[in-house]
């Protein structure tokens, strides 16, 4: 992936700069040099030591470079050539890769097919499934895409991602999903209820659960719409549950013992009001 600010130097003649000119921009303080780069100063600056070590971005790194929803980690996620050992990266550098001989690009952040098999090896599934619906959802990749990714996993990776969907909107409500189909619960995703609109989950008959998708959100516009929106549900005869990033990210094991709780009493297996 290229990135901008960030140029490798046997790609500085495509880039239509000459020896001379590369020189003068380094004198002129314009770019300055980084192990095999050429950066300017709106590269982006946790790149930098990365690429200084002679490695790239990939896994989580990576997916936040491409956009990607990415659950909360800490640490930069790396890829190594051949001549750089494990003990030579950063302190809180995850390594990947098994010593490639040379890389496969120029770029300084890795393809998004190769960052989300490094993902799938080094994550948990329902972690790494974040990345990859969330690549479907926001059209990085294609299904069929994604699927030549999952194909190239060793056979006991692949299994957990034929439960992959392209319909999940945000990594909060892939993680909470994932839970519920690890507990063998009947849930569907991104629902259409007339009068409503589109829910995040349905569980059986008539829980419906919606999953905030980023951290503190406090849109009073939002909030008031949602409030609505679950009023609106609520005569219908539904169930809400309205569960926070932090509730899902920071504060899981009290939350999924709230919804095991609710899953026991099987309410979500009334039926609806006629």
């Amino acid at each position: 992936m290229r990135i901008r600010g960030i140029v490798h130097r046997r790609d500085l003649p495509l880039r239509g700069i000459s020896e001379t000119e590369r020189r003068r921009l380094l004198r002129q303080g314009r770019v300055r040099r980084v192990a095999t780069w050429y950066v300017t100063p709106e590269a982006p600056e946790d790149l930098l030591p990365i690429l200084q070590r002679g490695a790239r971005a990939t896994c989580l790194t990576a997916a936040e470079h491409h956009g990607l929803w990415t659950p909360l980690h800490s640490g930069a996620h790396v890829y190594r050539p051949r001549g750089l050992s494990p003990d030579q990266l950063g302190e809180e550098e995850v390594g990947h890769g098994r010593g490639l001989r040379c890389w496969p690009d120029t770029d300084p952040v890795a393809a998004l097919p190769l960052a989300l098999d490094h993902a799938a090896r080094c994550l948990s599934a329902p972690e790494a499934a974040i990345l990859f619906e969330s690549a479907l959802h926001r059209r990085k990749l294609s299904m069929d895409a994604v699927a030549r990714c999952v194909a190239g996993l060793p056979r006991t990776l692949r299994t957990p991602f034929s439960r992959l969907s392209s319909r999940a909107e945000s990594g909060t409500e892939t993680a909470v999903r994932w839970w519920l189909e690890s507990l063998r619960v009947t849930v569907v995703p991104q629902v259409w209820i007339p009068a409503v609109g589109r829910v995040d989950l349905k569980l059986g008959t008539n829980w419906i659960i919606e999953c905030d998708s980023v951290r503190y959100h406090d849109n009073l516009e939002q909030f008031h719409r949602d409030r609505a929106r679950d009023l609106r549900l609520r005569a219908l005869g539904f169930v809400v549950t309205r569960l926070t990033w932090e509730q899902v990210f920071l504060e899981w094991e009290a939350t999924s013992e709230h919804l095991l709780t609710a899953l026991r009493r099987r309410d979500h297996r009334k039926k609806l009001p006629r």
